[in-house]
């Protein structure tokens, strides 16, 4: 199914125009995104026992856990928090 039809039928059955049902879709899709990162950021500092990204590097640094697969979370800890700066950018435009 492509979106049009879907769009078409949700703005009828909302009564919004369809280019608010796009943006509130967008919108909801944008904070769930946010949510779910800000969740593995959670497990993650839960796994390690750390509060923040740099505590994590530290404690990596420092030999107090072990670098695999420390690192490789680091690296999904400091992706996630860019992904939710640009989701958050994103969401302010409107």
């Amino acid at each position: 199914m492509t979106a049009e039809p879907l769009i078409a039928e949700m703005s009828d059955l909302m009564a919004l125009p369809e280019t608010e049902v796009v943006r509130r879709g967008l919108l909801s899709l944008m904070e769930k995104e946010i949510r779910l990162a800000e969740l593995e950021i959670a497990n993650i500092r839960e796994r390690y026992g750390v509060f923040s990204l740099d505590a994590l590097y530290q404690a990596i640094q420092e030999g107090r856990v072990p670098e695999h697969p420390a690192w490789e979370d680091y690296i999904v800890w400091k992706n996630k928090e860019a992904q939710i700066a640009r989701l958050r950018s994103l969401a302010e435009r409107e």
